[in-house]
């Protein structure tokens, strides 16, 4: 069986995943696009019985163009690129490995917070070229940290501002709790609350119809002028215009944002504003994470493809009555 790569992060930082698929039989092609797009997945994706994707769009182009297509993976949590409805209309399986990534984007969004408190990034480029100005910033310590999705990564965030004694202010659809009083946090009855209580409001949550532009003119108005807005999960979660409005007219103090609605970013319009920090999406982007979600989707396809674990599929309940058809 082929399987197709057009994740730039799978098996990037060792070699034992995909050699993991060569023994099970499997022939692995790296696609190396620059920009990967439904339509150039489409042009190679006769004769592929699996697709393992990073950040990338998968939509019915792709699935109509298939022959013989029977999983669609994802190096990673998110599933919004990827057109389930779609899947399912042309039975292919969609998996995802979750949790996975969950040390490295709290650890990056920690980063974050620490490098917009104190405007680390700044003074490195003052220095840099040759100037020496020092503006102070902010501490952490004792600040309230408001956290909306307290799944896998909120709760890893959690644990690693212990150490700043924080008070931490969270909210999510299905809440936990005794994890919450366990851990000191405090859970809202109402999300408007977390915006307008935090000193660092963090997005942890998934993009969902729900969960769209969550972050809009309206919560943005809730926010204290010395608030920060740290966006390590998904772009559209945040409206970007209503963003850059509100740090232009100083609603807020600023933002770290490291997800985008379109990626690369079409619109240039938060790169003018000094106090919001972007980064390119590499959040989940560490060398130990990398090669652990590697392997654990290599696991994954082992699983499904050769010994029909098809639970491991997020859509499987969807199509398992039309499966035998592929020889699943």
């Amino acid at each position: 069986m082929k399987i197709l790569v057009t994740s730039r992060s799978f098996g990037s930082c060792d070699t034992k995943s995909i050699q993991m698929l060569e023994q099970e039989g499997f022939t692995v092609e790296i696609a190396n696009m620059d920009i990967v797009t439904p339509e150039k997945i489409a042009s190679k994706i006769q004769g592929v019985d699996c697709l393992i994707v990073g950040n990338d769009r998968v939509n019915e182009t792709v699935f109509k163009a298939a022959d013989r297509l029977k999983l669609v993976h994802m190096h990673g949590t998110g599933l919004d690129g990827i057109d389930l409805v779609s899947a399912s209309k042309y039975h292919v399986l969609v998996s995802n490995v979750v949790g996975a990534n969950k040390n490295a984007v709290a650890e990056m969004t920690l980063a974050l917070m620490m490098n917009i408190s104190r405007r680390i990034d700044l003074h490195i480029n003052i220095l840099k070229n040759g100037g020496w100005s020092r503006t102070p910033g902010h501490e952490i310590s004792h600040k309230t940290i408001g956290i909306i999705g307290l799944g896998n990564i909120g709760r890893r965030l959690v644990t690693l501002l212990t150490g700043f004694t924080p008070k931490i202010i969270g909210y999510d659809v299905s809440p936990d709790l005794d994890w919450a009083q366990n851990h000191g946090v405090f859970l809202a009855q109402d999300i408007d609350e977390v915006f307008s209580q935090a000193d660092y409001l963090v997005l942890a949550l998934p993009l969902t119809p729900q969960t769209k532009n969550i972050v809009c003119e309206k919560t943005l108005g809730l926010m204290k002028k010395d608030a920060y807005l740290i966006n390590t999960a998904r772009g559209g979660l945040v409206d970007q215009k209503a963003l850059c409005s509100a740090v232009e007219q100083g609603k807020i103090a600023g933002a770290s944002i490291d997800v985008f609605s379109q990626e690369p970013p079409l619109e240039k319009d938060m790169l003018k504003y000094s106090n919001i920090v972007l980064t390119p999406h590499i959040s989940a982007t560490s060398i130990e994470t990398t090669s652990y979600v590697s392997r654990l989707v290599a696991e994954h396809i082992i699983e499904i493809l050769v010994k029909g674990n098809l639970s491991l599929a997020v859509n499987y309940q969807d199509i398992i009555g039309t499966l035998a058809e592929k020889q699943i």
